[in-house]
């Protein structure tokens, strides 16, 4: 009786897991071939997925002081030796080591990719185990280097990682008019569009919206930079008030300009989106600052800020990456439509069919129709560039712009900090007056070079 029971249990079971094995095993095949197509939004949340781990382990192996080597001595003289002054920078051979791996996995994507074909479209949306498994690989192989090869790689990236500093600025920039000119848009649209559930009869709903944005910024900026000069030292430390003082004029400067008739192009709201951003890099720029004298922050406890400064770098890295990719996406798919757009012609008229004509359709015929022959061909080198920046750029970011601790007040704050020396300090200051002076160019250079367009 037990065995008449037992068998189609048995049967059942041997059944349930020659299907289970069979799906594991074509879900296995997709992933190594192109096959296993994510879409353009999921391929770029892949990607932001990945710079996320790759900057987890990275902070938490800088933060242990593990280099993430099998040899890492380093003789007096040598590159290595040299980088971190005598051993200094524990913990950031690591950094470099995966940044080292991100840059090999983006360098290769843009190779593969950098003509306009179906093969690219393949590479960059498919073989997503092969790529998982090429970066675990090569990630290995650099626990075998030695460290002087990436000492030359962080001095490689301390020029190449403000290039993405640049790109950032540059995008924020044209978001703010994009953003300002979408939101009039909406009031002067034939009906005017509602604002959530505020209906718009008026045609005036998303430029007050847009003015009380304007307003709470300002205030935020304001309060912001009436802190930092409150709360950060201004006597004993020169930096501090040139960050505060310069960071507070090129606000009322661009400001003055995006309301008078010198810039009749401008917007408010990108004023305020430029005139925030700087004052934030500021506070930044001055919370990196490694000396006791001048950052207040220098005696924080080690454990809190080191837990702090994990999230809040993962974070803002997540953040770059899915932002960076999104803006890259959105125009290669409007460069896409505009290309099929030119492409559309009327199709000729087709020939009447024959009377004796006979059509079969075979029962799951459409099935076996492959979805990848609808792929259009195009091509993603700005994508992968703008993702090689990034990596150059994680390097710098998580290792104090590749820096060693100088004196007993930098031990004190990099405890605690995943960004704070002389020379982040200073960068960070820098891209919020790049953006600054970027900004007041774009109010002026209509004025200046009247003959010229700007399509603005």
């Amino acid at each position: 009786m037990g065995a008449l029971i037992s068998a189609p249990v048995a049967c059942i079971g041997g059944m349930c897991a020659s299907c289970v094995g069979s799906c594991a095993v074509g879900a296995l095949c997709k992933c190594c071939t192109c096959r296993c197509l994510a879409s353009p939004f999921k391929t770029n949340v892949l990607y932001c997925l990945i710079l996320f781990v790759a900057t987890t382990v990275a902070l938490v192996l800088r933060y242990s002081e593990q280099d993430m080597a099998v040899d890492t001595w380093s003789t007096p003289g040598s590159a290595s030796y040299t980088l971190c002054e005598g051993g200094r920078c524990e913990g950031n051979w690591a950094v470099f080591r995966i940044s080292f791996t991100l840059s090999c996995l983006f360098l290769t994507m843009l190779f593969l990719t950098c003509s306009e074909s179906k093969a690219a479209v393949f590479a960059h949306r498919g073989f997503w185990l092969a790529k998982v498994i090429g970066v675990i690989a090569v990630g290995a192989t650099t626990v075998f280097m030695p460290n002087d090869a990436f000492a030359y790689y962080a001095w490689i990236a301390r020029f190449v990682a403000p290039g993405f500093l640049v790109y950032q600025v540059i995008s924020l920039i044209g978001f703010g008019y994009s953003a300002n000119t979408a939101m009039v848009e909406r009031d002067d649209q034939a009906p005017p569009a509602p604002l959530l559930c505020i209906s718009n009869s008026g045609g005036n709903v998303w430029k007050v919206a847009n003015l009380l944005l304007c307003l709470l910024l300002y205030v935020g900026i304001l309060t912001g930079i009436g802190l930092l000069y409150d709360r950060f030292p201004q006597s004993g430390c020169s930096f501090n008030p040139l960050a505060v003082t310069t960071t507070l004029l090129l606000v009322l400067l661009n400001t003055a300009l995006s309301v008078s008739s010198i810039a009749p192009h401008a917007a408010l709201l990108t004023s305020a989106l430029v005139s925030a951003y700087g004052t934030w890099v500021c506070y930044g720029a001055m919370a990196a600052m490694p000396y006791a004298e001048c950052n207040p922050l220098a005696n924080s406890p080690g454990f809190v800020s080191s837990v702090v400064s994990i999230c809040i770098a993962t974070g803002t890295v997540a953040f770059l990456t899915f932002s960076a990719g999104r803006r890259e996406t959105a125009k290669m798919s409007a460069k896409e439509v505009a290309t099929n757009a030119g492409q559309l012609a009327p199709a000729p008229a087709a020939a009447p069919a024959a009377a004796d004509a006979v059509t079969v359709k075979v029962e799951g015929e459409e099935a076996r129709e492959d979805p990848l022959d609808e792929v259009a061909p195009q091509s993603y080198r700005g994508y992968y560039f703008v993702m090689l920046l990034l990596s150059f750029y994680l390097a710098m970011l998580l290792s104090n712009w590749g820096t060693a601790a100088d004196g007993e007040a930098d031990a004190e704050l990099l405890n605690g900090s995943y960004n704070a020396s002389l020379a982040s300090a200073w960068v960070q200051l820098t891209s919020g007056w790049l953006c600054a002076l970027l900004y007041l160019w774009t109010l002026v250079a209509p004025r200046l070079l009247p003959d010229r367009d700007f399509s603005v």
